[in-house]
């Protein structure tokens, strides 16, 4: 009978997907860049024989990316990194495929992943004879528990009928295998930094142990890397370990003159930007102020010869009302007294006479 599928059961593979995907963005970051890569790898090397002999014949320092996602073989490929390096042994013309495959958590299909990517992504366009690339597959791990993909594969019966290889070159590196100490040594300070930091984003232990050397690598760094690159492990690590953890390291990375007591370029750079941000605001508040005061003093101009106006039309109507009645009053006195001089006249008899006649 199969196993019924609840709502929870649903919820919870989405979220463990999702928290897995948390890496990749991280991951791309460091590694996008060929110089980072071969970095990590000359790490891995150290601790790693069998990677060390499948790039044994690859110039490394020749690596150039392949662009783009690998959108025609699905959602999975997205943390993928694919390069072309020249061959040691090929000749001048040929060239090999280099792919990072990364795993934080165990995949059974990871080879068959690879295997898609490796005949359908990795071509040679500028040949004619033949399209493959030849490629060497790197699979990157920096999950909980100990995992060997192709040791696994070649302790399974069917891989007898390969003489126990894959149909590619393959290389599996477990990021627990690197020491800090590698790390702390290594040329380049952006790879290593990257390595330490995947490689205890389960262990807050050893994230604090490392914080001494992360801090070392970060301090040779120019100031824009080493902001731009604290800010990718802090939004990195919240996804993994405790949020005081993820502070408890920022403050670790606090600049070289914050720690040593002088003001370098960037916390000057720093200062000077919130004393700006500071100066503007209250420039921004006076002339504002003052703007207000003016544009406050033109509304009530406006406003007041608006109210002016209606006020004088209603003084005016009601004056004009007074003075027409006054007007109409001494029009119609005038009116009379002619009146009565004319039939005064008439009757031959004085005003005085004709207006002290009772009616």
């Amino acid at each position: 009978m199969a196993k019924k599928t609840t709502r929870a059961t649903v919820r919870a593979k989405v979220k463990a997907e999702t928290t897995r995907r948390k890496h990749d963005p991280f991951f791309r970051y460091i590694y996008c860049i060929p110089e980072n890569t071969n970095a990590l790898l000359k790490l891995a090397q150290r601790r790693t024989p069998a990677l060390r002999r499948m790039l044994s014949n690859v110039d490394m320092e020749s690596l150039e990316p392949i662009p783009g996602r690998f959108s025609s073989v699905g959602e999975q490929g997205e943390a993928d990194l694919a390069f072309k390096a020249k061959s040691l042994t090929g000749g001048p013309d040929a060239f090999v495929g280099i792919l990072l495959e990364h795993k934080s958590v165990k995949k059974d299909d990871v080879l068959a992943q690879i295997y898609r990517y490796v005949f359908e992504v990795m071509v040679n366009k500028s040949r004619s004879d033949f399209m493959w690339l030849p490629t060497k597959a790197i699979i990157i791990y920096n999950g909980k528990t100990d995992w060997d993909p192709v040791n696994d594969f070649r302790k399974k019966r069917f891989a007898e009928f390969s003489g126990g290889d894959l149909p590619f070159e393959c290389a599996m590196v477990n990021l627990a295998n690197i020491r800090d100490t590698d790390c702390k040594d290594a040329d380049n300070a952006v790879a290593a930094i990257g390595t330490l930091v995947m490689k205890h984003a389960y262990d807050p232990d050893g994230l604090r142990g490392a914080g001494t050397i992360l801090t070392l690598l970060l301090d040779r760094l120019d100031n824009d890397t080493r902001a731009t690159v604290v800010k990718k492990i802090e939004l990195y690590l919240k996804s993994y370990v405790d949020r005081n953890l993820v502070k408890e390291m920022a403050m670790a990375f606090k600049s070289i003159g914050q720690r040593m007591g002088f003001v370098s370029i960037a916390d000057a750079e720093r200062k000077a930007k919130a004393v700006g941000r500071r100066k503007g605001l209250e420039e921004g508040r006076k002339v504002g102020r003052e703007l207000g005061i003016e544009e406050g003093r033109k509304v009530g101009v406006e406003e007041g010869r608006k109210v002016g106006v209606e006020e004088g039309r209603k003084v005016g109507r009601e004056e004009g009302l007074k003075v027409g009645i006054l007007q109409e009053q001494a029009n119609s006195e005038k009116k009379m007294r002619l009146f009565v001089k004319r039939i005064a006249k008439k009757m031959n008899v004085s005003e005085a006479e004709l207006l002290a006649l009772k009616p």
